[in-house]
């Protein structure tokens, strides 16, 4: 099986590889991407599952073959996997990019915001405060992201005063308007806080 992953944004190629990975029971998938950080990625995203790996660099495109199904696989830890699905997870959003306010910075969120439905256990809340407001009343495409998770029954709360600063309290897409009581319940009733 080949997956053509060249051109696409971080995290996509790891998320296509995964998709494919979950088809295939025995054989080869190979994954091509067209920068060093996706190869990367996506060896580590394999071996993390057990897989071994080879690639070839020809002209800026990497040929990433994983081994599937072979005795290199490692056990999986199911009573670990368990123990993290039934973890109270919140995710603490509190501005519309990581790092610095800039179009890589906003960039990367959308990025993080999607690959959220990709993970193994999922959040039971994302609290939205500050500029990060700003992903449930104006982006898009994490709009279109935050709703698929709200499909799934994960609460997704907005500060109501951080909407009533930026005048956006009229423009939420998804999920509910939140206080500091709320907020902070959550906050201290969780197995695991995640900043971003």
């Amino acid at each position: 099986m080949k997956i053509d992953a060249r051109g696409e944004a971080c995290p996509t190629p790891v998320i296509m590889t995964k998709k494919a990975l979950e088809n295939i029971d025995e054989g080869i998938l190979t994954v091509l991407v067209d920068n060093f950080a996706s190869k990367e990625n996506v060896i580590k995203y394999a071996m993390s599952l057990g897989h071994s790996c080879e690639f070839v660099e020809n002209d800026n495109v990497f040929t990433v073959d994983i081994a599937i199904g072979y005795p290199c696989d490692l056990p999986v830890n199911k009573q670990a996997s368990n123990d993290v699905n039934k973890m109270n997870i919140v995710v603490f959003v509190t501005s519309d990019s990581i790092g610095d306010a800039n179009e890589l910075g906003k960039t990367l969120m959308q990025g993080f915001i999607g690959n959220i439905i990709n993970m193994e256990s999922l959040p039971k809340t994302i609290i939205l405060v500050n500029t990060g407001i700003n992903l449930t009343t104006l982006n898009h495409d994490t709009v279109t992201a935050l709703n698929i998770l709200a499909e799934k029954n994960i609460e997704i709360l907005s500060c109501g005063a951080c909407l009533t600063y930026f005048n956006l309290e009229h423009n939420l897409k998804v999920g509910e308007i939140t206080d500091a009581h709320r907020v902070m319940t959550r906050l201290f009733a969780a197995d695991k806080v995640i900043k971003l």
